[in-house]
């Protein structure tokens, strides 16, 4: 018999309209399944919100579902080319997650309301009136800078949320707020403890050489690294998968146009964490 040395269908980083997502976690499900996909996670920004939904509609696709997030921490290390204002830690939960650890997720999700009132406080004294009310209305779980952006085009402050984030709300313009974050250890420690797994998100984003980062993530106890993301070139998947580490996949669907649908994203078995395989 004959096994599959790669395989499309598998797709561990998702997000839904619960974070900055666009679709419901069934909308999501169904693009998955549409694609091929048999085993796929819900990873929304600091929130579990939906992942009974994703679950019964998995179950009704014939797909496996994993429960995900993706936790928003702070820089682990810095890098001389790039300037990230966060580091992202995938969190997969194959038996499901602790009650625990999701009233310690709720935590991160509620931090961010306060931020988000920061930073329309900075827009309301440049001049943009624009309210609390009207970007959480946009939201229907962790809110965020796209909900922020959504409001401003709405407003006609700007015509696309990516102009939004280049000249008002981007890391560096001068309505940018901090929040408190997790350390990558301190969300590591919760996801052991609630019997789940690790991986760093869309690696390249960091801009730290791959050795030093691999050294660093195994220090910190993390399990996987998302090798293949929909943004990695193949030499770089290449050069991650020669380091030794288990590896994810994710395309990194919001459901928006540039990459409306999970899935689509091949990888290979051999180096793909054991729990999510098809």
């Amino acid at each position: 018999m004959l096994v599959a040395m790669w395989t499309q269908q598998v797709d561990l980083h998702s997000h839904s309209y619960y974070s900055d997502g666009i679709h419901s976690p069934q909308e999501m499900a169904k693009r998955a399944s549409d694609s091929g996909v048999k085993v796929w996670s819900l990873t929304d920004h600091d929130t579990s919100k939906g992942w009974e939904e994703a679950q019964e509609a998995c179950g009704s696709l014939g797909l496996r579902f994993i429960p995900g997030v993706e936790i928003t921490c702070e820089v682990e290390m810095n890098s001389e080319t790039h300037n990230p204002q966060s580091w992202h830690l995938l969190a997969y939960f194959p038996d499901g997650a602790t009650d625990d650890f999701r009233t310690w997720l709720d935590g991160l999700k509620d931090a961010r309301v306060p931020r988000m009132k920061n930073m329309i406080a900075a827009l309301n004294e440049s001049g943009y009136e624009i309210s609390f009310e009207e970007v959480d209305e946009l939201s229907t779980g962790a809110i965020g800078r796209p909900h922020l952006a959504r409001a401003l085009v709405a407003r006609g402050y700007v015509e696309t949320k990516q102009e939004a984030f280049d000249q008002l709300i981007g890391d560096h313009c001068e309505a940018f707020r901090e929040r408190p974050l997790p350390t990558i250890t301190q969300a590591v420690e919760q996801v052991k403890a609630a019997g789940g797994i690790t991986s760093l998100a869309h690696a390249k984003y960091y801009g730290i050489p791959t050795n030093e980062l691999i050294e660093r993530l195994k220090t910190l106890g993390v399990d996987c690294i998302e090798a293949f993301h929909s943004s990695h070139p193949d030499s770089y998947k290449l050069d991650l998968m020669s380091q030794g580490m288990p590896i994810t996949v994710g395309g990194d669907s919001h459901g928006t146009e540039n990459r409306p649908s999970p899935g689509n994203v091949v990888v290979p078995m051999k180096h793909l964490h054991p729990s999510f395989c098809p």
